[in-house]
């Protein structure tokens, strides 16, 4: 949707345009629709980096490891 629909005007002629718009209104602040997280992926090209984060994931299997025993 473009942003700029946003700021079209809005007619409401009828009392029954005027109550549905309200109606909507409330709606969407009782129950907002969020958008789901978009997890973006990266590729860990430095070996400094690459090599600190196999560290972490071996220690933290080690410990789940002990806490299995």
């Amino acid at each position: 949707m473009a942003t700029s629909s946003i700021f079209h005007t809005v007619q409401l002629n009828t009392p029954e345009k005027a109550e549905a718009f309200v109606a909507a209104l409330e709606t969407s602040v009782n129950d907002p629709w969020v958008r789901p997280e978009h997890r973006r992926q990266t590729v860990e090209t430095d070996a400094n980096e690459i090599r600190r984060l196999h560290e972490m994931r071996r220690r933290n299997r080690e410990r789940a490891r002990g806490s299995q025993n």
